[in-house]
């Protein structure tokens, strides 16, 4: 486990910084964008996300992941400052946009220095403990944001989250080995598509882990403007709401993660998961304006999605290993790809649609994710 530890660190720092923006970022946006622009901006920082991954085996090649993750993580913090510098809708975008084709990149260069450490016998547990702390970091920032804003604005926040990120590259910097990056052999001239389609298990679990980064995109888009545009919510009880929802992150993947491993194989745990996730999903258009019931359902949303990202993510990663760096690619598109698809999903839905309808077509990808998961081969 000390081997990891440098990795988790990072990993931790990154992911304080994330969720700390989560929630504010759509909302921001709005001071100086419709909710449709604001849609298209986040497809545009996904399509610059997927671009990056389309060509990150090369970038891997060329530079190595050691300084890709550094590099990586100063774009990331350049797209944060300027976030927290905006005055004007230009400054904004250009913050935003800068700062959502970066911030995955980080993570998949993480998968990589931690693929290596890990073996198929322990992937579960690793990979469980790795996003507990990430998920911890995720959890604590709409916490910052409920102690922040209450006396101050939002670049208060972006402020904070840059402030974040210089411990992980300090470490990136300095920490890190210098041994000859193994990813400069092997590499492929392009992502193999075709390997992925014909690997029935690997395109199962990538369509299962479809579904929840939309159910992410879904709700990191729409629900704070929902929650605080529509419903009213201050945002001092909308940051307590989103880190008691985000609990389950940090209390069942870790656990869960062993389970997979000793016990029960990732296919049971990964569809009952999308059940309980789409269950609350149902329910959520008929919820007014009640704190406490708007805080039970997110948790017991992310109870559900917790089962489901912590098995995603341990059975491709017993299903591949660290040399596929292609197959990886194709993987982390998901959340990118996914962010494209809310966006235009979203836009077309609101002109048709009022907003608190959107949770019943979340509710219906949930289930698609619920199909995939059957499909899969248990590794019990």
């Amino acid at each position: 486990m000390f081997r990891q530890a440098r990795v988790i660190i990072i990993a931790l720092f990154i992911s304080l910084n994330m969720g700390a923006l989560l929630y504010i970022t759509s909302t921001f946006l709005a001071n100086w964008f419709s909710a449709g622009i604001v849609s298209l901006l986040f497809i545009i920082g996904a399509a610059a996300n997927i671009a990056l991954f389309l060509i990150a085996p090369h970038l891997l090649n060329w530079f190595g992941k050691r300084l890709l993750l550094v590099s990586s993580l100063l774009a990331t913090s350049l797209g944060t400052f300027a976030l927290a510098l905006a005055t004007t809708g230009e400054v904004a975008a250009f913050g935003f946009v800068l700062y959502a084709s970066f911030l995955l990149l980080n993570y998949y260069c993480l998968d990589i220095f931690l693929e290596e450490l890990s073996s198929n016998s322990e992937t579960g547990e690793i990979r469980g403990i790795y996003f507990t702390f990430v998920n911890a970091g995720i959890a604590a920032g709409p916490l910052l944001l409920a102690l922040l804003t209450a006396t101050s604005s939002l670049s208060v926040i972006y402020w904070s989250a840059l402030f974040l990120l210089i411990p992980a590259i300090l470490i990136a910097l300095f920490y890190f080995p210098l041994h000859k990056d193994i990813h400069k052999r092997h590499m492929p001239h392009s992502l193999p598509f075709k390997k992925w389609w014909y690997n029935k298990d690997v395109r199962s679990v990538t369509l299962a882990k479809i579904a929840l980064e939309t159910f992410y995109g879904f709700m990191v888009i729409y629900t704070p403007i929902y929650l605080h545009g529509t419903l009213g919510f201050p945002w001092a009880e909308l940051g307590l709401i989103f880190t008691v929802a985000l609990l389950p992150f940090v209390l069942f993947e870790w656990p869960i993660g062993e389970l997979a491993d000793r016990y029960l194989g990732e296919k049971e745990i990964m569809s009952l998961g999308f059940f309980i996730t789409g269950s609350a999903l149902l329910v959520m258009p008929f919820i007014g304006k009640i704190f406490l019931a708007w805080m039970a359902i997110l948790f017991l949303s992310r109870v559900g999605a917790s089962f489901v990202e912590i098995t995603t993510e341990s059975y491709f990663f017993k299903k591949i290993d660290h040399t596929e760096t292609g197959l990886l690619s194709i993987f982390r598109l998901t959340r990118p790809a996914s962010i494209i698809l809310t966006g235009i999903m979203g836009i077309v839905f609101l002109n048709l649609f009022s907003i608190e309808k959107i949770f019943f077509l979340i509710a219906f990808i949930a289930l698609l994710g619920f199909r995939e998961s059957l499909y899969i081969t248990d590794t019990r």
